[in-house]
């Protein structure tokens, strides 16, 4: 009979333990603040995770770059001592050469194929480099829209009115060349400093979407002029350790992919959604917005100048096909 209450209570107290375990914590670090794209894709990720695991994982949110750069974010990442983090896809090239393809001026010429070359079997190849060669995956594509350019001296209608400005872009061999070949001077700064350098007049530009812009408050930091120039889309993936992945059960695995899935869905509409009203309020505060003439001769300096400079970047010109037929693009000869 001792034997048997010591059998129940044994079992009772395991119970009690397993119901009353503290939960297991998912720190996500997020670049940009809670009311943007990023913040969108994280918050519905974890409201995902945490409701599908009936509590049993805490998803930290930790916005605006509190966790450090995005640079820092992606090796601690890749370490596995921070489980994911939302980061512009120019920052994550230096460690997956082949995901260079994705910053090629030109690539996307609308948002449908945007879509199409980050979902299915474009997703999948993507993916794969990221795993093989970055030691983490993607969860979710974040999509930002295109990024616009801005900047605090004159309007830019044609590829004469940006010569001789500076603007700011990522650590991106890409985004560096693809500048130069517009004509204007590119200075690398990290996404955290890039409010200061605007507002102290360092650069004079830099390029966004408009949820992005109003966002991080750039008209405060003297961009008074947008151009919607579409030479680049903006994706900003959110990774997740593989070493974290790899130490989970399938179920929950199984629950980190659905839970990327959600919030890619949920950022898409909500940038299909928010886009225009955040480009109508910025119109409203004084952004003064204006459209290319010329925009056919800046997709010829990209094309000619930018893709043969910087195919061996993106993991040749092979690699590059290999991707455009996964969402039904020309062959680039």
């Amino acid at each position: 009979m001792k034997s048997l209450f010591g059998i129940l209570a044994i079992a009772l107290a395991l119970s009690f333990g397993n119901a009353y375990a503290a939960p297991q914590v998912l720190k996500v670090a997020v670049g940009d603040p809670e009311d943007s794209e990023q913040g969108i894709a994280a918050k519905t990720f974890k409201q995902y995770v945490e409701s599908k695991s009936n509590g049993k994982y805490d998803v930290q949110l930790f916005f605006s770059g509190q966790l450090g750069d995005e640079t820092e974010t992606i090796h601690n990442v890749r370490r596995g001592t921070l489980d994911l983090s939302c980061v512009g896809i120019a920052n994550i090239v230096p460690f997956v050469k082949k995901l260079g393809v994705l910053t090629l001026p030109y690539l996307f010429d609308n948002i449908d194929e945007v879509v199409k070359g980050t979902t299915g079997a474009s997703h999948e190849l993507l993916n794969s480099y990221a795993v093989k060669e970055g030691g983490f995956r993607v969860l979710c594509w974040t999509y930002t829209d295109f990024r616009w350019i801005t900047n605090s001296k004159r309007p830019i209608k044609s590829m004469a009115d940006i010569k001789g400005l500076k603007f700011r872009v990522p650590q991106s061999a890409v985004l560096l060349a693809s500048y130069k070949a517009f004509g204007a001077n590119p200075v690398p700064i990290s996404w955290a400093e890039t409010f200061t350098a605007l507002q102290q007049g360092v650069v004079d530009g830099q390029c966004y979407g408009y949820i992005g812009i109003q966002a991080m408050k750039f008209m405060e930091a003297n961009q008074k002029y947008l151009t919607e120039v579409h030479y680049t889309y903006q994706l900003q993936p959110l990774i997740m350790s593989q070493r974290v992945f790899k130490k989970m059960s399938a179920d929950d695995q199984k629950l980190m992919l659905d839970a990327g899935m959600a919030a890619q869905e949920a950022v898409l509409k909500y940038q299909n959604m928010k886009g225009s009203q955040a480009k109508q309020e910025l119109i409203a505060a004084g952004l003064v917005v204006d459209q290319l003439t010329d925009e056919p001769a800046w997709k010829e300096a990209a094309m000619s100048k930018v893709w043969p400079e910087m195919a061996d970047f993106c993991g040749g010109k092979d690699a590059i096909n290999a991707y455009l037929k996964t969402f039904g693009k020309a062959e680039w000869k």
